[in-house]
């Protein structure tokens, strides 16, 4: 891995998990490229954490321009989070005042398991409703309350609220194989009824969430369905870091093995296992769900930035990977043009 990469990956590891990171010396251009991977990603908040941690060792020099920029980015995030918060928490209190039940899901949850919440890049934020009738009367809500509201399929309705992008989901996750996706169903509905829930603290406001363990199976196949369409997605596996480390001791690993069996995707929680022992920092006592390692997720692992093809991932879990490369390709067709 060049230095670049190398003291990209220590400076992450130093913000997210406070981990002890020796810098490696570079000239002010390799990290001025630092900076620019860490804008294109979203993670300039973070690594700007690394940086303050790393402060005080000779090779951890910026310039001055550099270190104002770090901040300015940083700074700005921050902002965008407290907005960004602050109308989640509105937002579902009002839905809770119409005894609508929203349930916060992921990503927006793992931002409190954070050191520095606001340091988490802010993206939609996904409410699931757990009764049918109780949905539709939240989407009808927003239709009349929101703007460019979109429903990109049954489950589903997109919608702008304030500040914030918000999506209503009447399923917590979906599944492209049918198969995987029945028993998926199956899974998240009697964990539900048993499991209970849990709750995180936004903008001063108790906000219930999924419990840890099923939390953690949704995150899990996040990772998959993301990698499917896009190659490793760096922030969910940062994401899947903090759940392991603030949350661990409240999964049932035993439990969770059983449904990646279940629904096949022992190898792709193997491979985001990988990635976090082998970029982030962790330990395979860490990680409970890891296997022992093999050549082919190290090296998928080593090339986070750069795998983009679902095909590459046929071995991990194969019923997916085919059923997510069909749907793309009858969405392509679907869009040409006649």
């Amino acid at each position: 891995m060049p230095i670049i990469e190398r003291n990209f990956f220590r400076l992450l590891r130093a913000g997210a998990y406070g981990q002890e990171e020796q810098i490696e010396p570079m000239s002010a251009w390799k990290w001025q490229q630092v900076l620019l991977h860490a804008q294109r990603l979203g993670l300039v908040p973070l690594l700007h954490d690394g940086i303050v941690a790393c402060r005080g060792q000779f090779f951890m020099r910026l310039t001055d321009e550099q270190q104002q920029q770090w901040e300015q980015d940083t700074r700005k995030a921050e902002r965008r989070y407290q907005q960004a918060s602050a109308d989640v928490a509105a937002l579902l209190a009002l839905l809770g005042e119409q005894q609508l039940r929203p349930i916060l899901l992921e990503p927006w949850t793992s931002s409190c398991l954070y050191p520095t919440p606001s340091h988490r890049r802010t993206g939609m934020v996904n409410i699931f409703f757990p009764f049918a009738t109780q949905g539709r009367k939240a989407d009808d809500w927003a239709r009349a309350n929101g703007t460019d509201a979109d429903s990109p399929n049954k489950h589903t309705l997109h919608y702008r609220w304030q500040s914030i992008g918000v999506e209503h989901c009447h399923r917590m996750m979906t599944l492209s194989n049918k198969l995987n996706n029945m028993t998926l169903h199956g899974i998240m509905e009697k964990e539900w009824l048993e499991g209970g829930t849990s709750h995180v603290n936004i903008a001063h406001q108790r906000i219930e969430t999924v419990a840890p363990t099923l939390t953690m199976l949704i995150s899990l196949l996040g990772i998959f369905k993301t990698t499917l369409r896009e190659g490793l997605p760096l922030w969910q596996l940062i994401d899947l870091g903090q759940q392991l480390r603030q949350q661990g001791d409240r999964v049932d690993f035993v439990k969770l093995q059983t449904w990646m069996e279940r629904l096949h995707f022992t190898r792709m929680a193997q491979l985001a296992g990988t990635v976090l022992t082998s970029l982030l920092g962790f330990t395979a006592d860490e990680v409970p769900f890891m296997q022992p390692a093999d050549d082919e997720s190290d090296r998928l692992a080593n090339e986070l930035l750069h795998v983009q093809s679902p095909s590459r991932y046929i071995r991990f879990s194969p019923g997916e990977s085919l059923s997510s490369m069909v749907a793309n390709i009858t969405h392509s067709l679907e869009n040409v043009e006649e």
